[in-house]
């Protein structure tokens, strides 16, 4: 939506309380990559990497009384998988040839010219292109479904507008713009149930984490920004920088 920014994510991670993770940080393989860890299984649920792509994995709830399979792959090891391609396209073509099984995800990844969704149904992976603008994804058991919830969040990140177009490379006003809208409890009308909000709390699970990651055309550079802990309560820290080369 903007020139000089034409990547710009906000994230919310919500997780159980136990599942312990590290912050995002800078790794050494190649290509470089700023992802935090999930000290679990090893993969990761948002990042970067020098090529230029970034990959976003959330999961999906199920349905009814379903169960999870406890016989499939970890998601976060797919999203770092795709960290690991060199380009969009080979990412895209690493998820197309895929047969590994995952409880429902829905994974965005891509560049500054071009963003893809992928999501499971069935133990197929269906791909979608992103076309310029803003999107919101959330963990809706239904890709499809429009959420009270994804809506709400929409509305918010809409009526921020310029806000979050850094001026002059300033970027504290549009991550304190972006973190309002991370930070928000407000309901669905009627609803009492605390995962409704965008920042969640609830006794054993919801928002660990959230993350703020710029893509600075000029410099071609990632800024990637980190908030450990919920966001209405926490601050955002420096940023780690990632050259795009």
């Amino acid at each position: 939506m903007f020139e000089d920014y034409p990547m710009i994510v906000a994230a919310n991670r919500d997780e159980h309380y136990d599942r312990s993770s590290a912050p995002p940080a800078i790794s050494d393989a190649k290509p470089r990559i700023i992802a935090g860890t999930d000290l679990r299984a090893g993969g990761t649920w948002l990042g970067v990497n020098e090529r230029g792509l970034i990959a976003g994995i959330l999961n999906r709830r199920l349905n009814g009384q379903q169960l999870p399979a406890n016989d499939t792959r970890s998601r976060g090891l797919l999203c770092m998988d795709l960290l690991k391609q060199n380009s969009t396209a080979s990412a895209k073509s690493f998820i197309d040839g895929h047969a590994a099984r995952y409880n429902p995800f829905t994974v965005v990844y891509g560049d500054k010219s071009e963003i893809y969704v992928s999501y499971n149904s069935d133990e197929k992976i269906i791909t979608q292109s992103l076309q310029p603008g803003l999107h919101v994804f959330s963990s809706a058991a239904e890709f499809d479904l429009h959420s009270v919830k994804a809506e709400r969040a929409y509305s918010l990140f809409h009526q921020l507008s310029t806000r979050v177009q850094p001026l002059r490379g300033e970027l504290s006003e549009p991550i304190a713009a972006l973190q309002s809208v991370l930070a928000d409890h407000s309901l669905g009308v009627y609803s009492s149930d605390p995962g409704e909000a965008i920042c969640v709390h609830r006794d054993t699970s919801g928002t660990v984490s959230s993350s703020v990651i710029l893509f600075s055309q000029p410099e071609s550079r990632f800024e990637t920004f980190y908030c450990s802990g919920t966001p209405c309560r926490n601050s955002f820290g420096g940023a780690l920088q990632l050259d795009v080369r």
